[in-house]
């Protein structure tokens, strides 16, 4: 359970860098460095003691996944970090993560929905519309707070099935008897959405102008923070806690990190919720607990 709990705490810490991160840096580029990052201290743990955890069929599966969760998917999360902040950006992402990754399991794995998990849901749904809704007026900063929303949707939808296809690809090991350790998995992913963004990075480079941002140089221990409590630390310990206990209750602890993230968002953001919000967001919350138990 320890390990689920430091896991939790790691992402709400990794939410908080990445969105100092996203507001002073181009989402595209804060987000490639970070995987850059992550890439070297995981390839160099991976080869060092996990040189055998390579499938040839499963990598491409790993590559895919990688590009969708962490290139597709943490591109929108950096976008909607600069434009909501962090703690409506992981509720929104978590929830839309559990119940993408729910249905994903169901069409892609065979699994089926068990009827409590409708409930649950339900429960998500319920506590994300009185956090989001009414919008109020049209302003500018208004249509920011949507873009922001929509992005953490994306986000979402980017996690989910990118853990979907992640189960797909250990798997396809598991069949010819190797074990794809939590680690390694995380390398491939890691390493796929990066070579992504590279490609992103050079056309945005070539096409659109660069802006006026804050000096690299101030944001570098962020950068270096969140790819720690994000890709590196927040991974291996949510692995190991997938070792000591099972899935359903280690996604149910640590999806208790947006409520973590409540007091930071406070404390680093001046992100104070209203009371509304705070029942939302623990309605939502143990709709994704419900799943996640019932796995």
């Amino acid at each position: 359970m320890n390990y689920a709990i430091i896991t939790a705490v790691l992402f709400a810490f990794s939410a908080i860098c990445n969105t100092r991160v996203s507001r002073g840096m181009d989402q595209i580029t804060a987000n490639l460095i970070r995987l850059a990052i992550a890439t070297l201290i995981l390839g160099i743990i991976t080869f060092i003691h996990y040189p055998q955890s390579f499938h040839a069929q499963a990598m491409p599966v790993l590559a895919l996944s990688g590009l969708i969760g962490f290139g597709v998917g943490d591109i929108a999360l950096f976008l909607a970090l600069s434009k909501i902040g962090s703690r409506l950006t992981i509720l929104i992402n978590f929830c839309t993560a559990t119940i993408i990754g729910a249905f994903a399991d169901t069409f892609f794995l065979g699994e089926s929905l068990k009827s409590e998990t409708w409930l649950f849901i339900f429960f998500i749904l319920t506590g994300l519309t009185l956090v989001l809704f009414p919008f109020g007026n049209g302003s500018e900063k208004n249509s920011e707070r949507k873009l922001g929303i929509i992005s953490a949707f994306v986000a979402g939808l980017g996690q989910g099935l990118g853990a979907t296809t992640s189960r797909i690809a250990d798997e396809i090991a598991i069949k010819d008897d190797i074990v794809i350790t939590g680690i390694s998995q995380a390398f491939q992913r890691v390493c796929a959405g990066m070579l992504f963004l590279s490609l992103i990075y050079l056309i945005k480079k070539k096409f659109i102008k660069p802006q006026n941002q804050i000096q690299n140089y101030k944001l570098a221990p962020w950068l270096i923070l969140a790819a720690l409590f994000g890709p590196v630390l927040g991974v291996a310990y949510f692995q190991e806690a997938l070792r000591k206990m099972s899935s359903g209750e280690t996604m149910a602890i640590v999806s208790t990190s947006p409520l973590i993230l409540i007091p930071l968002a406070y404390i680093f953001e001046g992100d104070i919720p209203s009371k509304k919000s705070i029942f939302a967001s623990l309605l939502a919350i143990s709709g994704v607990i419900g799943i996640s138990l019932n796995l």
